[in-house]
């Protein structure tokens, strides 16, 4: 492994790692932030979440020091403000959603297309307004399978459903999270490690100069991308396997306690 003053670039997932179990960043961790940008460091924010909810949750005056990858990679925002966009093919896309609404289970479905939430109906957003900041934009079967998708999301969808979607990893990313319960289909190829990667050639920063922070599956790939790695305390089991190394809890600081160790003491 190299030296730790070898980095150049910090990437942090956002839900159980930079934010605590209520869904807010902790003075301690927003100071560390604020001082490693100071001293140079590139900041990303690497999430499932789209744009809208990201910036609820982060103060202003983080968001304005960060590029940020949303969606697993599917969308992305660097410094400057330019965006890039990924999406699903519609004809996968569509063959999903008629299997979706075939098993009748459209109440589970959603789909994120630059930032709007679409749906089939508000009872997904009844059902899992945890993982919703904004009610839907309902639309049609057609109409939504017209939509270019960043991404599709099923909420504890069937085994059947779950098995048809499979069928087509040749040609999506499919990753689940919160043990389970949530299914993010994206196009193939894309992720939080390439999405990153992407935003750290226009830095010039080499992967291998970039620490990651993570505590889901869906950062699996930033942790074998990057050169280093820091699980937190309530990942995921097995997750640490992977990493570089391990820290507090989301709920204790665990960010900041390797900040403050590797910068700023």
């Amino acid at each position: 492994m190299n030296s730790l003053r070898s980095i150049r670039a910090l990437v942090f997932d956002l839900d159980g790692t930079l934010l605590d179990s209520q869904k807010k960043l902790s003075e301690r961790t927003q100071n560390a932030l604020l001082r490693c940008g100071q001293l140079g460091l590139d900041l990303f924010i690497a999430t499932a979440r789209p744009p809208r909810s990201v910036k609820a949750l982060l103060p202003s005056i983080i968001m304005k020091n960060v590029s940020a990858v949303y969606y697993n990679g599917a969308y992305c925002r660097d410094l400057s403000g330019n965006t890039s966009s990924f999406t699903i093919s519609p004809a996968i896309a569509a063959k999903i959603i008629t299997q979706v609404c075939r098993n009748k289970e459209q109440d589970k479905l959603s789909i994120e297309s630059e930032d709007v939430l679409y749906a089939l109906s508000n009872a997904v957003y009844e059902q899992n307004r945890k993982h919703m900041f904004v009610p839907p934009t309902i639309v049609s079967d057609k109409s939504l399978a017209s939509i270019p998708a960043n991404k599709l999301l099923l909420f504890r969808c069937s085994a059947e459903t779950k098995h048809y979607i499979m069928n087509f990893r040749a040609q999506l990313s499919v990753v689940e999270t919160d043990a389970g319960e949530l299914l993010h289909i994206m196009a193939k190829h894309i992720s939080k490690a390439s999405a990153i990667s992407t935003l750290c050639q226009k830095r010039a920063i080499p992967m291998r100069q970039v620490a990651a922070f993570g505590d889901d599956w869906n950062d699996l790939d930033l942790f074998k991308a990057c050169g280093y790695s820091v699980a937190m305390g309530n990942a995921a089991p097995g997750l640490e396997k992977d990493a570089t190394m391990r820290t507090g809890t989301n709920d204790t600081d665990g960010v900041a306690q390797v900040l403050e160790k590797w910068f700023l003491d």
